[in-house]
């Protein structure tokens, strides 16, 4: 089946409507076409994946994926409404019906698991090193016995342990990033999309990357809420579409992101399930 016919194919199915049912024990899904709305929950402060651009509106690739979203299920992006979520609120926003479902770098936990239903993961971020651009490494045991910054009780410091770095730990991102501007460190290890973030600025961008491939990979997905299965199944497919078209492949492009294998993998998995080559 070719690509073109399979999408449309999928956008089809994506955009079922839901039959309508009792209001008290109405999904999100009919919720949202109740009020001519789908509320997304995002953030607004983790560029390049979601976050307020000069002009005073929503940006992103997590924002792009949002409005995609909306369009599959709703007909339109303009049935769309963004919902800022804080960090540390992004859960409490589902749990609290603020919003129909959250595209809010979400990573899947066991804990998350316990409070919210989750789609097929769509993203994925690790622990990177930034380095110096003239940093003679390639790979990452080149670091053994050199000297990394991390944050203190981070969740990763056993994985660098075992291979061979001496860890020099700070209590915030702060202090490690002066350490590594000031050679305190020949890299430092971090979550990959916030230093993919800072690479950004071109104060960092201009000396610093990221060469090495991220260890410790986690999936990001979209959250929902605990019963809303038939939401759940509406969603997957548009994933499914937009990995198998390249899309958030070429968000990746669009948004100044290294290539992750994460998103490459996930791309062949969904050719792979359709039956494309």
């Amino acid at each position: 089946m070719r690509l073109r016919t399979l999408l449309a194919f999928l956008a089809a199915v994506a955009a079922v409507v839901a039959p309508a049912g009792d209001p008290a024990r109405a999904g999100a899904f009919e919720e949202a076409q109740a009020r001519g709305r789908l509320l997304i929950g995002v953030r607004a402060d983790y560029p390049p994946f979601a976050f307020i651009d000069g002009e005073g509106r929503n940006a992103g690739l997590e924002i792009d994926i949002a409005r995609y979203l909306a369009l599959r299920l709703m007909g339109s992006e303009n049935r769309l409404r963004l919902v800022p979520l804080a960090g540390y609120r992004r859960v409490d926003g589902l749990l609290e019906r603020r919003v129909d479902l959250a595209i809010a770098s979400l990573a899947v936990t066991e804990d998350r698991r316990s409070q919210v239903l989750f789609t097929e993961p769509y993203y994925g971020s690790g622990v990177g090193l930034l380095l110096r651009k003239d940093a003679p490494i390639k790979t990452w045991a080149d670091m053994r016995r050199r000297r990394v910054c991390a944050i203190e009780a981070a969740g990763y410091e056993e994985q660098l342990a075992t291979l061979g770095v001496e860890l020099a730990r700070f209590p915030a991102l702060p202090g490690a990033l002066r350490a590594l501007r000031d050679g305190g460190c020949e890299g430092l290890a971090y979550d990959d999309s916030a230093l993919a973030a800072r690479l950004i600025d071109p104060e960092w961008g201009n000396e610093f990357h990221l060469p090495l491939p991220s260890i410790g990979v986690v999936p990001w997905a979209i959250g929902l809420r605990r019963e809303d299965d038939a939401l759940r199944n509406l969603v997957n497919p548009v994933l499914l579409e937009m990995e198998a078209s390249g899309f958030i492949v070429g968000l990746e492009a669009k948004w100044r992101l290294r290539p992750s294998q994460f998103a490459r993998e996930r791309m062949v998995q969904a050719r792979r399930q359709l039956g494309l080559r």
